[in-house]
């Protein structure tokens, strides 16, 4: 063995080769997911029936997608600590966008409560003075928009507890997404290192959040393609979206950790 990351016959060494396979897979589904939310939304402005719900997929999408070529600079730069920031967020993307497909209700639903909980966030910087009343958007265009929300979608606002956690706690977001193995097990651990827990931040240290968030990474945008090629009936990368998930679950069978300075580009 090689002190610079490979064998004597010049090949990767293994933990290399994971590193590689995975940001080479998670780059071609970043790509994948670009050309899914072209097709989508072609041509330029035309009209979408529901247009923000369209919206909303479409920002989570986008999301997934920057996050997930955020994370491969990252790697092939030898940097990937943050990579299991990232990977959270991606989650957290991944589980909005799958229940608003799963859940018709979930969409609108999440989309007022966000209007609202803009206002109540608005208006207490307001009232500390850290926010311009002249500044747009108002505390009161965002329950406005709230309301427009939940009348030409007809749902109406939670009533409980229980139902505005289920459109605001993740855990159960996730849970209605029909997800929660992701939640309980790539979610829980990514939490540490985002939360600064010192078991967090350690296990970053030695590359194993860094798999994981990197898994997770590729999960959330393969369902992220498999959501836009659903919804807009799109059928030109079936194929590809296979072979993703083919070689997703052969990099679930390997040891769970990545070196922490991957030669990628070597």
């Amino acid at each position: 063995m090689s002190s610079n990351g490979h064998n004597q016959d010049g090949s990767p060494q293994t933990g290399d080769r994971d590193a590689i396979e995975v940001c080479g897979l998670l780059n071609e589904q970043q790509e994948l997911l670009g050309r899914i939310y072209h097709d989508a939304t072609e041509p330029p402005g035309k009209v979408m029936e529901k247009a923000d719900l369209a919206n909303f997929l479409f920002y989570h999408a986008l999301h997934i997608r920057e996050l997930a070529k955020t994370a491969v600079l990252l790697m092939e730069s030898g940097r990937p600590y943050a990579v299991v920031l990232l990977g959270r967020s991606a989650l957290e993307s991944m589980f909005n966008l799958t229940a608003a497909v799963q859940d018709r209700q979930f969409g609108p639903q999440r989309i007022a409560f966000e209007y609202e909980e803009q206002a109540r966030k608005l208006k207490c910087l307001l009232e500390k003075g850290a926010w311009i009343a002249s500044r747009r958007p108002t505390p009161d265009e965002c329950l406005r928009e709230a309301e427009r929300i939940r009348r030409d979608y007809a749902v109406a606002a939670p009533q409980n507890r229980d139902e505005r956690n289920q459109i605001d706690k993740i855990e159960r977001i996730a849970e209605r997404a029909g997800l929660t193995p992701y939640y309980d097990d790539d979610y829980r651990f990514l939490s540490l290192t985002v939360h600064a827990n010192q078991a967090g931040i350690l296990n970053a240290t030695t590359g194993f959040l860094t798999r994981k968030a990197t898994i997770a990474l590729c999960h959330a945008t393969y369902l992220a393609c498999q959501v836009l090629s659903g919804v807009f009936s799109i059928k030109a990368y079936d194929a590809k979206l296979a072979e993703h998930e083919q070689r997703m679950t052969e990099l679930t069978k390997k040891p769970d950790c990545l070196p922490l300075d991957p030669k990628i580009n070597n």
